[in-house]
This record gives structure tokens, C-alpha cells and sequence, in this order.
């Protein structure tokens, strides 16, 4: 259940609770997944993956596989090494970024098959093609290998230091990336405060674990000359341009469709090599194929993410201003660093958060270990900087023994300060400002919410009856709407119909409708008459994806601009044939008209029959034909929304087990298109943070071996473990696009590990305990106890 407060404005649509245009039909059964698809001729595959953490691939024998009955053939490394190039890393170096932190960055390493050395438990060393999945599985049994077992890295301190066991030879290191990210002086600030506090941290490995896991169906179209790949991904485009760059195809030969996803997170942001596999195997045997991953391989070899250790070392003066951090930032990327800086970036940029540190420095490294690689997850490095960042902030005020709000309130930007220069740079080599937000007034709202000063009270009352009660609060700031584009294509036909095309794709985000609402606003018409279709290269050529929270700002402002763009059109052309100038005109109900006399227009289907190619007649010379748009939208850089998570705990002190007892969220996403759509968003964000926080962890043993491979280990909260949310939200609009919007799609993930750890270290301060690393298990806390 969630409390909501929102404002809304004269628009018929934007700012308003439409129910979901997706849900009924994806409730009733009708959607249709990947595993839905189905093909003529459809062949399925099955990957042989590696049983070990490290080791030289010295023979392949795949003789008896072949000789299985429905077995088509197997392909190996040997046979993709020369036509299939390595995978790309999946972001760039900005150039502002390039030339003021000059990062070191160690070249991509991953193949679609490996060839001859695994580097990780899972990856895919052998693929099956049969004509079903249980042919090709019980053929990968009959497959020999012959190993060389290297030792093991698991341990990333231990995989930088000198002399550790190179896990990619020809870099020299396991150091993937390093950089530094400065602000101001660090060591001068904090070499003059008057208390300085060292702390470690370390924040757990996570499985994104969406509901759907991966899978791919390709097909190759021999009289056309072209591949069709269905991908259970966020970014079909960027798909689409890796099988180009790495099979060696043209872009314009391939079309990807992400049809209905069940969830990614994160997890799906990114290029698999089953991807690229799949889309080569079947260019070479023109036969339409089908993989989808089971929960073990998920576990094993779809991206993990989070996993850092960060040691800070901060100073603060006597009133509780802080006035310098440092902080030496350290990832375990896994096996192969996928997405380069951008992984640690987004930790090491946003680390001081809402709060008043000028003085600022980030040692960053990047290491690779033996263990699946990371990508990102819901927060992308935003819940490791807020974890570190509010439990500094909490730690300085019981130095100081001042309340934690109080030291909040001290270091807080205000709206005065607006925009607020952080002296750093964004990953996207823009300089780090934030745009809008009462930073202040957002946290006051969560304290009044989640009723402080009563709680204080109750709290005593309730230690003398032998309850530990505690109360948490965490702020964030998020980086949202990154670029580089997204599209849109609105096109309406002589029937009136009016479709709009857009590049992002949905995994449950609510797009169909969103989008629906800002194009139906804009033209003028009702929100049934818009038809959406979204995560498809063939329907408009260019996109990103849907990662970031970036969705509403870039995606959509770019439906925004499509459709005044179909707007100033129409006018155009009805300002031709009523020979008045467009002043004149106003539109309503999907029909362009005469401000003076209604009679005198023309409906947006009757304008469409006019500009038909042999239609138009010669007074419309300047009017191009079609009564169509696309637009792009490409933001400067990113908008800034921020939050405030307060909670209150009650923390058995038997057997360490958390009961979360209240959760509020006071928030700012600037303009809210659907109120209903944020909530959700929220509380399934909230809910998966709280996973983090309490239940979730990847673990391996010194081998390398994964240990917590399946849900008998690896814990997920249900639905009685999340507790009520009241969700407050606040709109400070955005400069930095039409809309108006910031994202919000991260928001309720980034605060409740930090949030929940100061709560349940607050209700124990009679043990003296000190929270420094997650999750917050009930192991762990009652060691702490009993330590």
C-alpha cells in the first residue's frame, strides 16, 4: 500500500493516474514473451559452459555429439576465432571525461565462444545445435574437453597486488581501469578539520534476477539478405550494432526486436555473447534458432553486479560540517571488464550526494577476478556510493554525539545554491551541476513523515520493554537521462490511425502508456487512438535503450518533439487548404479548425488523404508528403533527481532478524507524467534495495566455484517482506529537457541498504556496534551483537 501526494496540472493526460494500457493484456496471458516465439523449423541450442573458475582449454572433442540422432552440428571457439571478433566494451570515454581523468583502460577480452582459456564458472565454451532443447542438452554431456586448471582469483585486493596470477596475460596486471576523480583539495581539508574518521566498506555481490531470463531466437533470411534476432534486452539498437561490428554485417541487415521482457534491470543492459553466437550460427546454417537460459546458467553466467570495497578516510569540524572525503574505490568486475569506467563512475561521482563537499577525491581501480563479470544493476553504482556516503554521515554524528538528522541538515545543499557546481565532471564528460531540487525540503518532508521527534520518544519507552527500535534516514542524488539519443516517429494514414514509433524498450516500465499520454496531450486527441510500438530497429532506425533511468527524458522528449513536430504540420497544411494563417487555427479532438468558425477544418485523417504522394496538389509545393515526423532528442547532459528514504526498524536481538515496521520516500523526479506508473516504480525499487540490503549475495569459495548458485542460497524477499511505503512526491522541473522530467526509475533502489543500516544501527546503539558492510543478514548482526 503507498500514501501518494502529487500535483497535477490542466493537461488532460500528463500528470494523470491512467491505468496501465499493458496490463490487462499481459494479466490475461497474452502477452508475448521470447519463449512464446515460435517458427518454422525451429532448431534450438544448448551451451556447454565451464566447470572451472581457471583453465587452459588444450583439446576439444566433439565426435560424439555429432553422432547423437537430431544433433545438427556443434560449433566451438576454434570455428568462430577468425569470423567473429571480440566483444566491444559497452561504453565510452567521453572526452571531458578523457582529458581531465585520463583513465587507464585495458582492452576488451571476451569472445562469443571462448577459444583457448575459460576465465570464469559458466562460460560458454561449446554450443549445440539440435532440433530440441533436450537433444542439444543431453549432446553436451557427450562433449570431452581437456583442461589445464590455472589457480584461482577470487579475492580482488589480492588480484592487484604484485605478483597475483594474471588472469589476462598480456594486460601485465588484473587491473582493468583506473582513474581519479578530484574537486577541490581533499588532503589540505582534511589535514586542517578538526576530527578525522577511516572506515571500510564493503558492499555484497548481487544477481539482478528478473522474472525472465535470457534468451535469444535468430533468423537468417536467405532471399532478402537478412538477420532478424529476437533478444530478451533493453537495447535492441545497440544489439543490433555489436552483431554488426562483430559478425561483420551490415547494420542495415539486421533488425532486433525485444518483444514483451519480463524484467531486466540492469542485467539485461547489455551484449551477451549468446547474442552475437546466435545471430552467427544461423547466418551460417540458414536455419531459424532458439536459446533461452535456465535459472542455473542465470545464476552462473548472466551478468552480477554492485561487489566493492571502498576505503574512506573523511573530515569534519566540531559543528558536523564535513569538509573533505577521500575514498579508495575498488570493483570486482569479474572475469572481463564489460562496461569499462562507467561501471565505477557513476560510484565515484556520486558519492558525496546531496551534501556540501567541495573537497572531494575517488581512487578508482577496476579489478577482474575468476568470477561471472558485472554489469550494471537497478542503481548502477548509485546504492554503493549512498551506502558509504550516509553511514559516514551517521558516523560523524555519533563522533560528535549530535543526531544524525541534525549533521544532515549542516551539510545539505540548499535552494539557494541552485545550481550547485560540484567542481567534478559527469561520465558524460559534462560538468557535474545540478540542475534543480530542494534538497532540504525533501528531507524535512521524509522526517515529518515518518514522524521523528514521536518516534524518539516511543523509542525509549520501547528499550525499557526490551524492543530495539531504530530510525534511518538516506539521501541521494542521481544522475538521470544520460545520452546519447533516442527517437521517435509519429505517423498517421487517411483512416486516422496514428501510430508512434519509439526507440526505447519496455521491460515493464509502463512505456506504451506513458508515451501514449504525451503524444495524445500534444496533438489533441484522445489516448486510445494512439497506438505504440517501441523496442524494434525496424520501426525506427536509430535508439540507445532503456538503462539509466533515462526513458522519459530522452524517449520522452523525443515523442514530445515528434508530435509538435505532426502539430506544427498539420496546421501547415490546413492553413493551405482554408487559406488562413496557422494563428488562426486551433486544434481539438484530432481536428485542425477555424478559430472563428469550427465548421471550417479538417480531421487529422482527412489531412493525411491530402498530402498522399498523388495527391498533392501544387499549392502544397512546400509541404513534404506523408503526414509523418521523427525526431530525436539529445540531451545536453543529464538532469539531477534526488531523494530522501527514512525508515524504522525493529531488530530482534536472539536471533538478528530486521522487521521493517515503516518506509517512507520523499522524492523529486521533476514533472511526474503518471503518478500511478512512479509509484510502481518505487515500490518494486524499494523492494528489490531491501533485497540488497537484508537477503542478497553472490558467493564463491577460494576455487571460484560459485556457492549460492541457486534460490535455496541465494535469498529473495516476497511480498510479506516489504512493508507499507508512503511515497511523497515533489516537482522541481528539469531545464535541461522539454518535458521537464528527471528519471525515476532507480530512485527507490539507490537508499534502502544505507537507510535500513543506520535504522538497525541506530535501535543497537546499547551494543556499540559498527555497520560497514552488507548485507545486513541476520548472521551478521547478531555476530556484531555477540562480538
Amino acid at each position: 500500500m503507498m500514501e501518494i501526494t502529487v500535483k497535477t496540472d490542466e493537461n488532460k493526460y500528463i500528470g494523470r493516474a491512467i491505468k496501465r494500457r499493458e496490463d490487462h493484456r499481459l494479466l490475461t496471458g497474452k502477452g508475448e514473451y521470447l519463449d512464446d516465439i515460435k517458427l518454422l523449423n525451429l532448431h534450438h541450442v544448448a551451451f556447454l559452459r565451464s566447470p572451472y573458475a581457471h583453465a587452459k582449454i588444450i583439446n576439444i572433442d566433439t565426435s560424439r555429439a555429432l553422432d547423437v540422432e537430431g544433433v545438427v552440428t556443434v560449433f566451438t571457439g576454434k570455428e568462430l576465432y577468425n569470423d567473429v571478433s571480440i566483444m566491444p566494451i559497452m561504453s565510452n570515454v567521453y572526452p571531458g571525461v578523457k582529458k581531465r581523468e585520463n583513465p587507464i583502460l585495458k582492452p576488451q577480452t571476451q569472445r562469443a565462444l571462448a577459444y583457448d582459456k575459460v576465465c570464469f564458472v559458466g562460460e560458454a565454451i561449446a554450443a549445440v545445435i539440435a532440433t530440441s532443447r533436450a537433444i542439444a542438452e543431453d549432446a553436451l554431456e557427450l562433449i570431452e574437453i581437456e583442461y589445464e586448471p590455472l589457480p584461482a582469483v577470487v579475492d580482488p585486493e589480492k588480484a592487484i597486488s604484485k605478483g597475483a596470477e594474471l588472469i589476462h596475460e598480456d594486460w601485465g596486471d588484473n587491473i582493468a581501469v583506473s582513474y581519479k576523480v578530484e574537486a577541490g583539495n581533499a588532503s589540505a581539508a582534511i589535514k586542517k578539520a578538526d576530527f578525522v574518521i577511516k572506515e571500510s566498506f564493503k558492499i555484497n555481490r548481487q544477481s539482478p534476477n528478473p522474472m525472465e531470463t535470457r534468451g535469444v531466437i535468430s533468423k537468417w533470411d536467405e532471399n532478402a539478405q537478412s538477420l532478424t534476432v529476437w533478444s530478451s534486452t533493453q537495447m535492441p539498437h545497440l544489439l543490433r550494432s555489436h552483431i554488426s561490428k562483430t559478425i561483420g554485417m551490415a547494420e542495415t541487415s539486421i533488425r532486433v526486436i525485444a518483444p514483451n521482457v519480463g524484467g531486466g534491470f540492469g542485467g539485461k543492459a547489455l551484449i551477451y555473447p549468446e547474442e552475437i553466437a546466435m545471430s552467427y550460427f544461423t547466418t551460417r546454417l540458414n536455419i531459424p534458432l532458439k536459446w533461452t537460459e535456465d535459472r542455473l546458467e542465470h545464476m552462473k553466467s548472466a551478468a552480477h553486479a554492485r561487489d566493492q570495497l571502498h576505503k574512506v578516510e573523511v573530515g569534519f569540524m566540531k559543528d558536523g560540517r564535513i569538509v573533505g572525503l577521500r575514498d579508495e574505490l575498488i570493483l570486482d568486475t569479474g572475469a572481463h571488464s564489460l562496461y569499462g569506467v562507467n561501471s565505477t563512475y557513476n560510484t565515484a561521482s556520486h558519492l558525496p550526494g546531496p551534501y556540501r563537499i567541495v573537497n572531494y577525491e575517488c581512487d578508482a581501480k577496476v579489478a577482474v577476478t575468476n568470477k561471472t563479470p558485472c554489469s550494471q544493476y537497478r542503481g548502477a553504482g548509485r546504492p554503493e556510493a549512498v551506502f558509504v556516503m550516509d553511514r559516514i554521515i551517521d558516523m560523524v554524528a555519533k563522533k560528535l554525539n549530535l543526531e544524525p538528522v541534525e549533521v544532515r541538515r549542516i551539510n545539505l545543499i540548499t535552494i539557494n545554491e541552485m545550481p550547485f557546481d560540484t567542481g567534478r565532471i559527469y561520465k558524460d564528460g559534462e560538468p557535474l551541476v545540478y540542475d534543480s531540487g530542494d534538497y532540504l525540503a525533501c528531507f524535512e518532508e521524509a522526517v515529518k513523515a515518518i514522524k521523528y521527534d514521536e518516534f524518539r520518544e516511543k523509542q525509549k519507552k520501547a528499550l525499557l520493554n526490551g524492543k530495539y527500535l531504530g530510525i534511518g534516514f538516506s539521501a541521494y542524488v542521481e544522475g538521470t537521462g544520460q545520452g546519447p539519443h533516442d527517437g521517435c516517429r509519429i505517423e498517421i494514414d487517411p483512416t486516422g490511425a496514428i501510430v508512434c514509433k519509439v526507440s526505447s524498450a519496455d521491460q515493464g516500465q509502463g512505456h506504451k502508456t506513458t508515451w501514449a499520454q504525451i503524444c495524445a496531450d500534444t496533438l489533441g486527441i484522445n489516448i486510445e487512438d494512439v497506438q505504440v510500438v517501441i523496442g524494434d530497429t525496424g520501426a525506427i532506425p536509430y535508439g540507445s535503450g532503456t538503462y539509466g533511468s533515462r526513458s522519459t527524458v530522452v524517449s520522452g522528449s523525443a515523442v514530445l518533439n515528434a508530435a509538435k513536430g505532426i502539430r506544427t504540420k498539420a496546421l501547415k497544411i490546413a492553413s493551405v487548404l482554408l487559406e488562413v494563417p496557422t494563428m488562426e487555427l486551433e486544434v481539438e479532438n484530432g481536428r485542425v479548425f477555424h478559430r472563428e468558425d469550427q465548421s471550417h477544418g479538417y480531421t487529422y485523417a482527412e489531412l493525411a488523404e491530402w498530402v498522399k504522394p498523388h495527391k498533392l496538389p501544387a499549392k502544397f509545393a512546400d509541404i513534404e508528403p506523408g503526414l509523418f515526423v521523427e525526431k530525436y532528442f539529445i540531451p545536453e547532459t543529464v538532469t539531477y533527481s534526488n531523494g530522501v528514504h527514512a525508515a524504522i526498524v525493529e531488530v530482534d536481538i536472539e536471533t538478528g532478524k530486521v522487521e521493517i515496521l515503516d518506509y517512507v520516500v520523499s522524492h523529486d523526479a521533476g514533472k511526474i507524467i503518471n503518478p500511478l506508473i512512479a509509484d510502481g516504480q518505487l515500490m518494486g525499487g524499494v523492494a528489490q534495495g531491501i533485497g540488497g540490503a537484508i537477503y542478497e549475495e553472490i558467493i564463491y569459495d577460494k576455487n571460484g566455484q560459485l556457492i549460492t548458485g541457486t534460490y535455496m542460497d541465494y535469498l529473495l524477499p516476497t511480498a510479506s517482506e516489504i512493508p507499507k511505503i508512503t511515497a511523497i512526491h515533489m516537482e522541481s522541473a528539469s531545464p535541461r529537457n522539454p518535458l521537464g522530467v528527471k528519471g525515476l526509475g532507480e530512485g527507490g533502489t539507490i537508499s534502502p541498504a544505507a537507510v535500513l543500516a543506520n535504522a538497525i544501527e541506530d535501535a543497537l546503539l546499547p551494543f556499540e556496534i559498527k555497520i560497514n558492510k552488507l548485507p545486513l543478514s541476520p548472521n551478521y548482526l547478531w555476530s556484531l551483537m555477540n562480538d
